[in-house]
This record gives C-alpha cells, structure tokens and sequence, in this order.
C-alpha cells in the first residue's frame, strides 16, 4: 500500500466514507497493527503537532483501559489506526478537524431476530426485518440516520429533508430521503433491492457508482465485480404490513417464500410451475398458513420430506 492510497484511506476513515464491515476489516490486519506500532515509536522524530498526538493517545488509552488488546471495540480500534497513519502522512490537521469525535454518540445499538419482526426505529421508521437479519445503527440515530444491515429486511422511511437516511450492505450503500423498498442479500456477493415507492440512490463506495432506482424497479447488485443490473418490476407490491401479489409465477413466488423463511420448498410437477398466483402474504404470516393459501387457490397439495417440503 503506498502513501497516496493510505491517505485516500485515512481521509475515507476520518470522513465516515468506509462500511463497518470495512473499517473493521481495515482495523483487524496485523500488517497494519504492526505498522501502528512502528509509527507511534517514530512519529516522536517528526515534526508533528503533539498536542494533537496527546489529545489521541489519552482518548485512545483511556477508552482501552481495563481491556485486553482482543477486546477493544473495532469503532476505537478504527480511530487508532487513523490516528496512527494521520500522523505518520503528516495529515494531522485532518485528525485534529475530526478530534469532535464522541465515542457516546457512536455506541452501536444491534438488533437480531429468528422471526419475521417489525422494528421501529428512532425516527419513526420501520424495518420489517426476516428471520436471520440483523441491524446495527447508532444510538443517537436522529443525528445520523445510518443503518447497517446484514440479511433481508423491508424498510419503511420516515421522510425528512434535511436528514438523509442510509442503508449500509457490503461495500455499498443505499440513500433514501422517504420511501419504501425491500433489500435481499442470499450472500456475500449478491444483493438485490425492490424499490415500491419513493425514489433511491444506490452507491457503490468502490467504484463510486450511482444508480438511480424509482418505483416497481429491482436492482441486482454483485460486490464481487460491483456490476449492476436493473429490472422492472409488476407483479409485487408492498402495502401495510402486506404483500400483494398479482398474476406471480408460482415458480418465483415459491423462491419469493424461500428467502423470506429460509425454506426449502420444490415444486414437483414442471407443468404446475407455469402457474400463476394472485393474492396477499402479511409479513408475519407463518408459512403454514402461506402454503395452504396457495394450495387451496392453486388445488395442489403438499408434503414434507425430510427437510423438503414438496408442492404437487
């Protein structure tokens, strides 16, 4: 890594430009642990402003006191490591203009679920979150409406102007100022986002890509070569707590179910694939009553086998 790139790092760092995922990823290397180290004992021969090399070192030790080098919180161990190289590129004054920064303000506030559950934010804004998700946002969100997602979930935004909201997955992150939109994320490289209201602007922090999303629109993004793709959207729709299907392939509605429960449901029979399915599924409906809803409308039935639950 050679001294420009690391001051776009640190300025990336120090501006809130780089995920969670890779600020701890930045912050976890031992290349650059041991290069922290290295600079700490040389920056005494530089011509570097010591009080703002005092002000880091006393907020640094006093947040780690009592805490096994493992144990220090990757939100202090990314400061660390901008303190560090700050000093070492001679960009001090892009630390001490960042020097306002306040650990309580920061505190991360992380919420899981095993079930289809409805979250409301600070704001007011509601995440109808899927089995296996999870979010992390600060705690004091009003100031910085930042959302971190891992898994599926449905947002419902609180618009307000002159604070936008963001949705942070992978290397990407999506911006919103009111609306309504689903995010999928199968894996570690492909996401996909359905927008059903409102306007969004999908960033791609890498390349520095924009994509502008509007209604009935679904972006697919892959983080492995940051290509993007977009779909127009007409058989899906979101409304209070419901979705409302019309006219949707039983073979992409039963992998729309699939995803939402993390079920393994095949369809037997090829012909009964090219059927189609009109209808509502509320957010917490269990899967039971799901498949029995389209059995019954569809006249099909079903079985479990093992793990496998068989429509025919």
């Amino acid at each position: 890594m050679d001294k420009v790139e690391k001051k776009r790092l640190i300025k990336s760092l120090l501006s809130g430009g780089l995920t969670k995922k890779q600020r701890k990823d930045f912050a976890d290397l031992e290349p650059i642990d041991i290069e922290i180290r290295k600079q700490w004992d040389e920056s005494g021969n530089r011509p570097v402003d010591m009080e703002i090399k005092e002000q880091i070192w006393k907020k640094v030790r006093s947040q780690c006191e009592g805490k096994k080098e493992n144990q220090v919180p990757v939100e202090l161990r990314w400061i660390y490591v901008a303190a560090s190289l700050a000093l070492l590129l001679g960009i001090a004054g892009l630390w001490k203009h960042s020097l306002n920064y306040k650990f309580s303000e920061n505190e991360l506030v992380k919420v899981t679920t095993q079930y289809n559950t409805l979250h409301i934010l600070p704001d007011s804004s509601k995440v109808w979150m899927e089995p296996g998700s999870s979010i992390e946002y600060y705690k004091d969100f009003n100031k910085d409406r930042k959302v971190w997602l891992s898994g599926n979930s449905l947002f419902e935004v609180f618009k307000r102007k002159e604070s936008p909201f963001q949705v942070h997955i992978n290397d990407a992150f999506i911006e919103v100022k009111g609306t309504c939109f689903l995010v999928k994320q199968e894996n570690t490289d492909l996401c996909e986002v359905t927008l059903f209201k409102g306007k969004v602007e999908f960033n791609i922090q890498s390349t520095q890509q924009t994509k502008e999303m509007f209604p009935s629109q679904k972006l697919i993004y892959n983080s492995a070569n940051s290509q993007t793709q977009i779909e127009s959207i007409t058989n899906i729709n979101w409304e209070n707590g419901k979705y409302t299907f019309k006219d949707i392939p039983l073979n992409q509605l039963i992998e729309f179910i699939n995803q939402k429960y993390d079920s393994d449901i095949v369809l037997k029979a090829t012909h009964i694939q090219q059927s189609s399915f009109s209808g509502n599924i509320r957010h917490d409906e269990k899967i039971d009553e799901v498949l029995y809803k389209i059995c019954y409308s569809l006249n099909l039935n079903k079985k479990e086998e093992g793990s496998k639950i068989i429509v025919y």
